[in-house]
């Protein structure tokens, strides 16, 4: 059943241009906008991706830039601390001198100035500054902690990270999270604990500490999670919280994976991550602080509403290209099916012989331009073929007005031949001679005009001939043959070629001369490789008028050998054979000479049956 479906889709229906176009057309549009919908979608993906991610990192910006605006605050209120004159000259100052009370009050009043001048005041818990032995203090807080100005710097000094804050050379939290140690109930706070200098050598006179509330990182980070609806993660030091509107949950430590595909996509600063499990994306950036980074989940997109999208595109797309290929059937069969069956028909028309031009198929389009060739066509093989016609028509009259020219040759080859025995037995050897050579032509002439024989037989006619004429003007012409190879004897040549060339010659030439005669016939090769034979008479020659009239047949010169054979028929006869390459052409100067040369085509013929040898008759 497969076999015949096949044979019949194949034999029933056949492919056509129509039919390629449409599929080619329509192929290249489907993978077209296959391809353009696929690749929009992975660049609309793409894009959304990169939109996202600079979406997350514009806001982790945000709420970085004011997180550090904040702990630029506190820095810069460490560093005051580290380095006022008042508070150094307030810590190393002896209480017993009269200005003590002044200097103290000062230092306070200069301390609680800068403290509520900073900005981030409200996030630092408690600030205390006091002298190496623990007998001055300088204390701001802001929040209602319990505290002692009993055993504050020993509580202090037995604070685990103590010496290793004493030697930082930076503010950084590099500690991580630490309990208030003056609170009653636990509370994380970020310690910022370094050594006070003397003004006036690096004396280490005093402890400065401040607690920063955890809040100064939650308070941003909760705002934007509730407005939002997504979670921050705060990472300080190696600790790791997910904040989450105001729930604020430590995390367990997990193991994210760089993503380095998306490098380009963001800042320099800031590092893109997959989580673990390859389910989403996270982008991260570091804060001012040593060791603390925010890290915020990339909003993803819906994938499904996204892929909906997709196939929405592609239907219409399909849609759009069968709208469009029954458009192109309807345009293809009116401008390419129908002129082209009107083309075929037309081509049946002209195979069946009719070449009638038809005007009906000749548009303004390249079909158009077909169907008038076609046109052009059809009369080009009409004009040809009544060309060919009529030649074949002029051969054959020029071939009948030479059978027409011709004589009974049987009868009078049979009255030459007792004429021949009768002048033998009364010793007139020349009249035998001349009814030899005359009953040779006239059995040539029986054998027919138009076959090809060789040069070497048509000499032989010729020499017939011209024993005749010898004898008629009592030997004052003279023939000779000059032969350059002897195998263009054997070149094909027509029968009675020579003759009536040589008789112009004789009669038109030589004769009006009044005196004796010469005749040359020169056969040889051409450098071309044709065969060429020169015949040349040193008669009175032809001016180019002439010469003009003879090839074209206006002038009067006959054969009284063939009645109606002129020079022109044997042109026409050898144009007729072999090709019109070659011919008859005549070169003469009057008063001088007649050249008139024969050009053949080199073919060899088998042996001649129409030679004959010659024997004597008795």
């Amino acid at each position: 059943m497969k076999q015949r479906i096949t044979s019949f889709i194949k034999n029933k229906i056949p492919r056509t241009l129509k039919g390629n176009f449409l599929l080619i057309t329509i192929s290249l549009m489907l993978v077209f906008g296959i391809g353009a919908s696929v690749m929009s979608y992975i660049m609309f993906s793409d894009n959304l991706r990169a939109n996202s991610l600079h979406s997350s990192e514009t806001n982790l910006q945000f709420m970085c830039n004011e997180i550090n605006a904040n702990l630029h605050s506190v820095n810069d209120l460490a560093f005051w601390s580290q380095t006022n004159t008042a508070i150094s000259t307030y810590i190393s100052s002896n209480p017993d001198d009269t200005a003590y009370s002044a200097l103290t009050k000062n230092a306070s009043d200069r301390l609680t100035e800068e403290y509520l001048g900073t900005s981030a005041y409200r996030y630092i818990s408690q600030i205390i500054i006091t002298n190496a032995g623990g007998t001055k203090y300088l204390q701001k807080y802001s929040s209602s902690s319990y505290s002692t100005d009993r055993g504050v710097i020993q509580i202090i000094k037995e604070l685990p990270y103590y010496e290793e804050l004493m030697d930082a050379p930076d503010y950084d939290f590099h500690v991580g999270l630490q309990n208030n140690p003056f609170s009653r109930t636990p509370e994380k706070m970020l310690p910022i604990l370094r050594s006070i200098e003397s003004a006036y050598s690096k004396d280490k006179i005093g402890i400065l500490f401040i607690q920063i509330s955890f809040s100064l990182f939650t308070d941003p980070l909760s705002g934007f999670s509730a407005q939002e609806d997504l979670p921050v993660y705060l990472t300080v030091c190696d600790e790791t919280y997910r904040i989450s509107g105001k729930k604020i949950i430590q995390m367990e430590q997990t193991k994210a994976v760089p993503c380095t595909a998306y490098s380009d996509t963001v800042g320099s600063d800031t590092a893109v991550y997959k989580s673990p499990d390859g389910s989403g994306l996270y982008i991260s950036l570091p804060l001012e602080a040593k060791g603390c980074y925010l890290t915020l989940p990339v909003d993803s997109w819906n994938s499904s509403d996204s892929l909906a999208g997709f196939l929405a595109i592609l239907l219409f797309i399909l849609l759009f290209i069968t709208v469009i290929g029954l458009l192109l059937i309807r345009l293809l069969n009116r401008s390419v099916t129908k002129p082209v069956a009107l083309l075929k028909k037309q081509l049946s028309v002209i195979a069946a012989g009719d070449f009638t031009p038809n005007p009906g198929i000749e548009w303004d389009n390249e079909l158009g331009d077909i169907g008038h060739n076609i046109n052009l066509l059809a009369s080009d093989i009409c004009n040809l073929m009544e060309e060919k016609i009529a030649s074949e028509k002029e051969k054959k009259d020029q071939e009948y007005q030479i059978l027409q020219s011709q004589i009974n040759p049987h009868f009078l080859y049979n009255t030459l031949n007792s004429i021949k025995w009768m002048a033998a037995a009364q010793r007139a050897e020349g009249i035998a001679e001349m009814t030899t050579a005359l009953a040779h032509l006239l059995k040539s002439i029986a054998k027919g005009t138009s076959s090809i024989v060789s040069v070497e037989t048509e000499f032989q006619l010729l020499d017939d001939y011209f024993t005749i004429q010898k004898y008629r003007y009592g030997g004052a012409i003279t023939m000779e043959y000059r032969i350059d190879e002897p195998s263009l004897l054997q070149n094909q040549i027509l029968r009675f070629t020579l003759q009536p060339i040589v008789e112009n010659a004789i009669f038109h030439g030589i004769e009006p001369k009044g005196s004796s005669g010469h005749i040359d016939l020169h056969l040889y090769l051409t450098e071309k490789g044709d065969v060429k034979i020169d015949i040349t008479d040193n008669g009175i020659g032809m001016d180019e008028k002439t010469i003009r009239s003879v090839l074209s047949g206006e002038t009067s010169r006959r054969s009284s050998f063939f009645k109606q054979v002129g020079i022109e028929n044997v042109n026409k006869r050898i144009l007729y054979t072999f090709g019109k390459d070659y011919g008859l052409t005549i070169q003469s100067v009057p008063g001088e000479f007649t050249c008139m040369s024969i050009l053949l085509p080199k073919k060899s013929t088998a042996s001649d049956s129409d030679t004959e040898k010659r024997s004597n008759t008795k």
